[in-house]
């Protein structure tokens, strides 16, 4: 998949085909200024303020206390993004907007939105990560409790796109009745996993700093009848015994493979006879892989973001069938681009 300039008339096919229009000057410019207004139709209440009914810009500017200029400018863009759509002076949300970008949206980004001013920071460092090869280790440089909640609540809000996709993916044997969750924040991926097996309930280890944003939003998504959640670095702390399931992910680009080896035999002796161990992760699109902007985007967002970086689908793989894992399986779905799950069984 690519993220490119589309025309929309033939004029602007014909520059395109050219060679000669400046595509590299909209490059460079138009999807900074795409991301940022769609940010700031969020943090400003554009969107918000468009809930009932098509306005103009100056009667939304009026009411918000904003530019009716720049918040005209902004709402243009928005309609080129096909947020909003303008019928003369009047904007109004598209189905897209009002799915995603309301607050009590049924898949609202709202969170994520807010999270993108952290990640816009983060994407700062993009060339001093490149020049010294070090990571920023991100769960260790956020400190203020808004920037934790805000994280967390990004983290909810995208899981609602893969928690349903994740759990029909996931092997759970008959009967099982425990699941450990590993930084599984909210824990929304666990509990969707449990809801598709009934009779299994989710247990989540995260970070002391990120575990009461994740109880509160656990309440709030209504899935604390099935998820409990627990203090501690998963890296260090005592696993438990006698899971069912073991779930680990999107943490995986976090570790380093000794690191990674080292929790997955902790798992094993975690693991029920029978018991699944499964780890959800962005893929490191081999050398040999066409580009894409999915799998090639977050390989390198993670890279940045973490002190280790993501792994291919074999690596993940492998590091099961090291540890003497049986029937490893790699399962992907055209509705999870660039992502994987890698799933093995604990027999003895």
């Amino acid at each position: 998949m690519k993220y490119k300039v589309v025309p929309d008339i033939p004029d602007e096919a014909t520059a395109l085909a050219s060679g000669e229009f400046y595509l590299p000057v909209v490059d460079l410019m138009m999807p900074l200024l795409q991301t940022r207004s769609l940010m700031a139709g969020m943090r400003l209440g554009l969107f918000e303020a468009l809930r009932s009914r098509a306005r103009t810009a100056k009667e939304v500017a009026r009411e918000l206390s904003l530019d009716a200029e720049g918040v005209e400018l902004v709402c243009r863009v928005l309609v080129c993004a096909g947020y909003l759509t303008r019928t003369g002076t009047q904007y109004v949300l598209t189905e897209l907007a009002r799915k995603h970008m309301l607050r009590d949206g049924p898949l609202s980004l709202s969170g994520f939105a807010e999270f993108n001013y952290l990640s816009w920071e983060w994407i700062d460092k993009l060339e001093e990560v490149v020049r010294t090869g070090r990571g920023i280790d991100v769960h260790h440089t956020i400190q203020e409790e808004s920037a934790w909640r805000s994280y967390q609540r990004a983290m909810l809000e995208s899981a609602r796109f893969e928690a349903p996709l994740v759990a029909s993916l996931v092997p759970v044997k008959e009967g099982a009745v425990r699941l450990l969750d590993i930084g599984g924040s909210h824990g929304l991926i666990g509990a969707t996993i449990c809801r598709r097996h009934p009779g299994l309930r989710s247990e989540v280890l995260d970070l002391p700093q990120a575990i009461e944003h994740d109880r509160d939003l656990a309440r709030e998504a209504g899935i604390d009848d099935v998820v409990t959640h627990r203090a501690g670095d998963a890296l260090t702390e005592a696993l438990g015994a006698d899971y069912d399931v073991i779930f680990l992910g999107n943490i995986a680009h976090h570790f380093a493979p000794e690191q990674n080896l080292a929790l997955l035999r902790r798992a094993k002796e975690s693991l029920t006879p029978g018991g699944t161990i499964a780890i959800w992760e962005a893929e490191q699109p081999g050398p040999e892989a066409e580009s894409d902007i999915f799998g090639d985007a977050f390989a390198l967002y993670f890279r940045l973001t973490s002190t280790s970086r993501v792994y291919t689908a074999e690596e993940y793989a492998g590091w099961l069938m090291s540890v003497r894992y049986q029937d490893v399986q790699i399962l992907r779905s055209p509705m999870g681009p660039g992502m994987v799950l890698i799933a093995g069984r604990f027999a003895k």
